[in-house]
This record gives C-alpha cells, structure tokens and sequence, in this order.
C-alpha cells in the first residue's frame, strides 16, 4: 500500500513538472513574440523618423527655392514697372518733342516768308535813292535782326531734331529692355509654377507622414524650441552689435570732444531720434504687415497642449508683407514649421517676427523702415493655407500684437 502511493505521488510530480515545462515554454514563446514586435515596432519608427526627415529636408530645398524665384520675380516685376514709367514719360516726351519742332518749323517759315517778301530790293532803293543813312542803318539793323532770328530758329531746330533722335534711341532701348523683362518674366513664372507644384506634392506627403506617425504635436513643439533658440541668438547678437554701436560712438564723442578748441565749437549736440522705433510708439498706431482675414488670434487655442503665440493672417500668394516699424534684420531664413522667418529687432528688446512667406526680400543686416515691403506671403513650412505669421516679441516673450496695431 505505502508503495502503489509512492508511485501515484512520482507520477504526480512527474505531471506537474511537465505542466510546468510547457507552461514555461509557451511563456517563453510569447515573450520572443512580444520583443520581436518591439524590435519591429522601432525599426518603423526610425523609418517613419528618417522618412519625415526625408521629406523636411525635401520642403525646405523645395520652398527656399521658391523663395529665390519669387524673389527674382518680384525684381523683375519692379523693373518692368519701371521700364513702362520711363516709356511712357519718353512717349510725352517725344509728342511735345514733336510739337515744338512743328511750331519752330511754322516759325521758321513765318520769317523765311518775310524775308522774301521784303527781299533785298528795299536797301538797293535806299542806295539808288540817295536816302538818309539814318535809314539806311535803321534797316540794315532790322535785316541783321531777322537774319539773327532765322538762325536762332534754325538752331533751335536742329537741336529740337537731335533730341527727337535721342529720344527714339532711347525708346527703342527700353522697348527691346521691357521684350526681355518680359520674356524673363515668363520663363521666371513657369518655373515658379513648376516649382510650386512639386512643394505642393512634398507638403502632402510632409504632413500625411505626421498625421500616420502622431508626430504633428511633436513636430510643434520641436519647431517652437527651434524658433526660441534663434530667437535668443539674434537678441544675443543684437546686443553685440548694440553694445559695439555704443562703444563706438562714445569714442567717437571723445575724439571729437578731444579735437575741440578750448571753449568748444558752439554747436548743440545732435540727439538720435526714436520716432519709428516700437519702443517710442503708442500702442494702437502700428501698421497691419499685412491687409487680409484674421484666421488665428494670440492666445487662441492651437492644439490640447499649444496656443498661438501670434496671429494668423490669411492672404493670398505673393502679396507684400511690410515692416511694422524701423528697424533691423536679425534673422531672414527657412525654419522647420514656420517657413521662411524674418525676425525684425526695433531696439529696446522689441522684436517682430513674420512667418510662412513665399519669399524674404531683405537680408540679415539690412536697416528696414516702417511700410516698406520685406516679404511676400505665401504658404511655407508645410502650411495648406496661404498668408503670414505674425508676432511681437519683447525680451523673447510674445505678446499680443492686436493692441499695437491700428484698428479697423
């Protein structure tokens, strides 16, 4: 008896070891399976990762060569513009060329008439005559003034002549000039439209790969930390540039103050005036940098975790975007999610930044001036929807531009 349950508990490890040998294998089994989903899982996404990369770098060749056309464009434009003033100011110029030449050449007859009609045979009667020489004085005087007058007008004539053939050299010149704009102009719209289409195609394909990855959020804020950082590098080298400014005046103060006489020169010294600059504007009397429909306002939500740190002015293509105030560029290039930037430093750590343009028309370093045209609107950075960024920053925060601007 005590042996037959020996044998029954043996063969019942021997059951609960084997249990446990195919339990322990399964368990096995499915953990491979679950790492090799892992390994798997990773390996798309470094392909999703390397693909967005992929298609950045696309948009961001394809849009700053946009930029470049449109802004070779948009020279062409200027100076067809140009072109056409001047040839409408030579065609004036020429009916009143032609006008004087008419009316000297009516004059010129007038007196050639005259001149025939008195003849010559007058003065021989005075001689044949025995007439007073007072006389004959009086109307040698009076030919000498006729004769004068017809090469007066002969002369005025001829140099009347020469400018109608300086103004026709010079008309045909710009006509043969505004033929070529012309033709550029052409070829520059066509491969503008060509290259607008291929952008259009990466943004597609940009923004389907965010959507499959739910990188879009990230992406946003990857491009808001990006935007800071520049940001902070242009105010770092706006204070640089500031502070050498200053430097150098102050020196230039002293070697003038040195170079002065005993008693000074007199003269008031000259103050640097801030009309223009943001910080000595009144709110509310700042331009729009660009006419079209509020889309977005600042602090209006952007997405569950992000708001708007400026405003979102809808726009068609092309039209210009203009300076709010005096100023100078900081920072004018392609940035990942927000396009072609230009950042504007106004002094006194006002800042004003444009986003998602066609073309930037100013470079770094350039002096602006309020109104004056330094972009065209457009839809870089992977927008579908045409316009500008805007934003006012004061010490690399942003505030809210609306109350700067005028109203209506």
């Amino acid at each position: 008896m005590g042996k037959q349950r020996l044998i029954v508990s043996l063969l019942l490890l021997s059951t609960g070891l084997m249990a446990g040998a195919f339990a322990w294998a399964n368990d096995s089994k499915d953990l491979k399976n679950v790492q090799g989903q892992i390994a798997s899982q990773k390996q798309e996404l470094q392909q999703q990762k390397k693909q967005l990369s992929e298609l950045q770098q696309q948009l961001a060749k394809d849009e700053q060569a946009i930029s470049n056309l449109a802004r070779e464009l948009n020279q062409t434009q200027k100076k067809l513009t140009e072109n056409e003033t001047a040839l409408a100011r030579l065609d004036k110029e020429h009916q009143a060329l032609n006008q004087q030449a008419e009316q000297q050449q009516q004059l010129l007859a007038e007196q050639l008439r005259a001149a025939y009609q008195n003849g010559r045979h007058d003065y021989v009667k005075l001689l044949l005559n025995g007439q007073d020489s007072t006389e004959i004085d009086r109307l040698l005087h009076y030919y000498a003034h006729i004769n004068q007058a017809r090469a007066d007008a002969l002369q005025q004539l001829t140099r009347t002549r020469e400018q109608l053939a300086d103004n026709r050299r010079q008309a045909e010149q710009s006509r043969n000039q505004l033929n070529q704009l012309l033709t550029r102009q052409q070829t520059e719209r066509q491969k503008l439209s060509e290259q607008q289409a291929k952008r259009s195609q990466t943004a597609k394909q940009f923004n389907a790969a965010l959507d499959q990855s739910n990188q879009r959020l990230n992406n946003l804020q990857q491009a808001a930390n990006h935007l800071e950082q520049q940001i902070k590098a242009a105010q770092q080298r706006a204070a640089r540039e500031q502070a050498a400014r200053e430097r150098a005046a102050r020196e230039q103060a002293e070697r003038e103050r040195l170079a002065q006489p005993q008693g000074g020169t007199g003269r008031t010294p000259v103050v640097a005036k801030t009309s223009g600059n943001l910080a000595g504007l009144a709110k509310g009397t700042l331009p729009w940098p660009l006419k079209g429909s509020l889309i977005h306002r600042f602090g209006a939500a952007r997405t569950s975790q992000l708001n708007w740190k400026g405003l979102l002015i809808g726009a068609p293509v092309g039209k210009e975007v203009s300076a709010i105030a005096n100023g100078q560029v900081v920072y004018a290039d392609w940035l990942s999610g927000f396009g072609m930037v230009m950042v504007i430093d106004h002094g006194k750590g006002y800042m004003s930044l444009y986003g998602h343009n066609q073309s930037l028309l100013r470079n770094p370093g350039d002096r602006v001036k309020a109104g004056q045209a330094i972009a065209l609107s457009g839809e870089s950075g992977g927008q579908d929807k045409s316009g500008l960024y805007f934003e006012i920053r004061y010490q690399g925060q942003a505030i809210d531009p609306l109350p700067w601007l005028t109203r209506g």
